[in-house]
């Protein structure tokens, strides 16, 4: 992308590396730390949060099985005004912000995380890297509507239908060799916020996306490939160099020219 829109729409980004399983991954915590904090990482925090597993078949149709509740830690690095932060897992790591400057500054520092990491833990191989960005279509309440700034195909019958609407949804999915995109566009009334998924261990988005409320639209856009490759930072910078082309391209063909205008 090279160079940031001066009203950018992205609220939330968030890059993701799946890699070989570390079942003792806290011995290693306090050199990780160490070096998160030199790179301004510093708020750190331990995490545990509750998974409901549920099972499905294998026993007698009769007997009802109950969920299981399973406590999953997680550990967060985050910067100082709270904005950007990574979350690390036994068998992932993930960068995430509200910040958004450009790809080169957030690939840069989500590479940097993966190489404090690989120093500590001497990865093998990763199986999944994901990308996916999440923009905000705030228009003029006075003066614009939500199609000055989506192309009709993504538009549905938000604009034709009588009454108040609660909300359109439209999502493309599509497939280029390993890669795979998921393209989402969210029209609805209320607030801009973060979907269920993500709201967790999320950096608080900016007051200038949640404070309007009325008709908008959200972008999701999610990128990834799903393939067991030796660890290697070189190709996971190529990797997602790739995966964030793709979601230029999408963003590009989703918006118009007057959202271009207003934003850049």
């Amino acid at each position: 992308m090279g160079t940031k829109m001066k009203n950018a729409p992205v609220f939330f980004t968030i890059a993701q590396v799946r890699f070989n399983t570390v079942l003792n991954l806290e011995s290693y915590l306090p050199a990780i730390q160490d070096r998160m904090r030199g790179e301004h990482f510093t708020d750190y925090k331990r995490k545990i949060l509750q998974r409901i597993t549920i099972p499905f078949g294998g026993g007698d149709s009769e007997q009802i099985i109950d969920p299981t509740i399973l406590p999953q830690v997680r550990f967060t690095f985050g910067n100082i005004d709270g904005s950007s932060g990574f979350v690390l897992e036994n068998n992932a790591l993930s960068f995430q912000t509200t910040a958004y400057d450009t790809f080169e500054t957030f690939s840069k520092d989500f590479l940097n995380g993966l190489s404090i990491l690989h120093g500590a833990l001497k990865l093998e191989f990763t199986e999944r890297v994901g990308l996916r960005y999440l923009d905000a279509v705030l228009p003029k309440a006075d003066t614009e509507s939500v199609s000055d700034y989506l192309t009709p195909e993504v538009l549905g019958l938000s604009q034709r239908l009588s009454g108040q609407l609660s909300h359109s949804v439209s999502e493309t999915v599509s497939f280029n060799a390993a890669d795979q995109l998921a393209a989402r566009v969210i029209i609805q009334n209320g607030r801009v916020g973060l979907p269920p998924e993500l709201t967790t261990l999320a950096p608080k988005v900016g007051s200038h996306f949640t404070q309007p409320e009325g008709l908008h639209a959200i972008l999701d856009t999610d990128a990834f490939c799903e393939q067991r490759e030796g660890f290697d930072l070189s190709k996971l910078e190529t990797r997602l160099s790739s995966l964030h082309d793709e979601i230029l391209k999408s963003f590009k063909m989703t918006v118009t020219s007057h959202a271009i205008e207003t934003w850049s």
